[in-house]
């Protein structure tokens, strides 16, 4: 019996190792995006631990000074979104390209189970027919 060979596999290699590589990307991807939401998450704290710092204070001067810092912060919060959105924008991109690579790898597969689904059968129509004259052959021999 020949042992199975797809003709395809060199390309459903090429493709599976297309599929690793945007499954990283979007893995990177995800990372940037939750480093930047923990950053925002953590600007937020400290805007509010300086306004229950201020809360007490009766000094012009340093409540001006946190003053200063929530506006900083509150600068810097944009940015951050901004970030955000630009770094949820890159994943989705990576998302639809990991899909395709997957429905890409998906379609190979599937043609090459077809195609091993095809090939048991073809050989097991040899071996019958094989066992078929190996049996014949003895019965006429036999006779």
């Amino acid at each position: 019996m020949k042992k199975f060979a797809f003709s395809m596999e060199k390309i459903l290699s090429l493709r599976e190792f297309e599929k690793k590589q945007a499954q990283s990307e979007l893995g990177k991807a995800i990372a940037e995006e939750t480093k930047i939401q923990e950053t925002l998450e953590l600007v937020a704290k400290q805007r509010v631990s300086s306004i229950k710092a201020a809360d007490g204070m009766s000094d012009l001067t340093s409540l001006y000074n946190i003053n200063q810092y929530l506006a900083l912060l509150d600068s810097r919060k944009e940015g951050l979104l901004q970030q955000l959105t630009e770094a949820h924008m890159v994943t989705e991109k990576k998302r639809a390209e990991l899909k395709e690579a997957m429905q890409k790898v998906n379609v190979l597969e599937k043609l090459k189970e077809e195609k091993f689904k095809a090939w048991l059968l073809e050989n097991k129509k040899s071996e019958a027919k094989e066992i078929d004259d190996i049996v014949n052959r003895q019965f006429n021999n036999g006779n």
